[in-house]
């Protein structure tokens, strides 16, 4: 956490020098507008690396390749045209990189891209994606401690009524793009909600939950990006 705000300290600091620097030279007619949104796209582009989010990257690095394509001297390229690109580029990478940017989390990402291992509902560390469809899946752990979970372009709907959480606590990743995804979580549970959302929604459900004293804690965290994620108690 020291180490985040000191980056996004530093990153302000910059970001400053860059809005002064754009009166002087070839950026003097870019405009106020325009500066306000590469400060916020260049801030966005940096989080959704961190977050590990393909579209919420390349989407920002086409909209800043739209604002100074005229200025740089850049090939122009319509909206819609980089709009698509982003999508396709973001869908290439998720395909091919994803399951790398996993290995930290301790699953075989490997086995949810292999026909026949795409998930597991049953162990201490559960995991499950969706692409092109809807699912439903009904987690049965005794001792949950991880889980990861993604959607893209379809709907995904995680049952945690069945299933019991590690007395240490436990902790979910999501990741949701271009879908839907709802959680359906015992209403005595403690729920940590760590969710971002970039162009999506969340709706963490946090004022229905009636936790005590001794209620297990389960962290859910992640981004949905161009989608939305919702935790409902029951």
């Amino acid at each position: 956490m020291k180490h985040k705000k000191w980056f996004w300290g530093i990153f302000f600091l910059l970001a400053a020098v860059f809005v002064i620097a754009c009166q002087m030279g070839s950026f003097l007619h870019i405009g106020f507008l325009s500066v306000l949104a590469t400060v916020l796209l260049a801030g966005l582009l940096i989080q959704s690396i961190a977050d590990r989010s393909f579209f919420g990257a390349f989407l920002s690095a086409a909209l800043l390749y739209l604002i100074y394509q005229k200025p740089l001297g850049f090939p122009v390229l319509s909206f819609w045209i980089l709009l698509l690109a982003a999508i396709l580029a973001s869908i290439g990478c998720h395909i091919l990189f994803r399951n790398h940017w996993n290995i930290h989390s301790g699953c075989r990402c490997s086995d949810i891209f292999e026909a026949g291992s795409s998930e597991n509902l049953d162990g201490n560390h559960v995991y499950a994606r969706t692409r092109f469809g809807e699912s439903s899946k009904y987690l049965h752990s005794q001792n949950l401690q991880k889980g990861d979970f993604e959607v893209s372009f379809g709907e995904m709907q995680l049952y945690f009524d069945q299933a019991q959480i590690s007395p240490e606590g436990a902790e979910i990743q999501l990741s949701c793009s271009f879908g839907a995804m709802k959680l359906y979580i015992p209403r005595q549970w403690h729920v940590v909600n760590r969710l971002k959302a970039g162009f999506g929604a969340v709706d963490a459900g946090s004022s229905a939950f009636s936790p005590d004293g001794s209620a297990p804690t389960l962290t859910v965290t992640g981004n949905a990006s161009f989608g939305s994620i919702e935790i409902h108690p029951v």
